[in-house]
């Protein structure tokens, strides 16, 4: 009479186990990178709407400085921007302009989560205060 092998007990058990904790590990790495994505496409929603206002507020100064607001506060999804134009004169006929929209985002990188930090961008640009016609003539 042969002896029969001892039957293997509780190995499916071990497998189910290591089999779950493989699964959890990667859909904790998955929702990380999720969290992420999310956290950086916000920062990039957010510099694009202050992109769009510098851009407003630059064609509103090119179009008459003198009706265009020296600051004013907007919100956006949430977010409040602030926004300050002004020009100034160079001489000669020039007029130098400069816009900047601040705006806050949480968690930022700034160390502490949670915190505000201030985000912000400048425009800078120069045109002529003269009509194009005036003393130019074609080539």
């Amino acid at each position: 009479m042969k002896k029969r092998p001892p039957q293997q007990q509780g190995m499916a058990l071990m497998e189910a186990l290591v089999a779950s904790a493989v699964l959890g590990i990667g859909l904790v790495g998955a929702t990380q990178l999720m969290l992420k994505t999310i956290g950086s496409a916000s920062l990039n929603r957010q510099h694009t709407v202050a992109q769009h206002l510098a851009q407003e507020a630059m064609d509103c100064l090119r179009a008459d400085p003198a009706l265009c607001p020296a600051q004013d506060i907007m919100e956006h999804q949430g977010t409040r921007y602030t926004r300050q134009a002004r020009s100034t004169a160079r001489g000669q006929g020039l007029v130098d302009f400069r816009v900047s929209v601040q705006w806050p985002t949480l968690g930022a990188s700034s160390g502490s989560s949670g915190a505000a930090a201030e985000q912000r961008i400048e425009w800078h640009s120069s045109a002529s205060g003269l009509p194009a016609w005036a003393g130019l003539s074609p080539p």
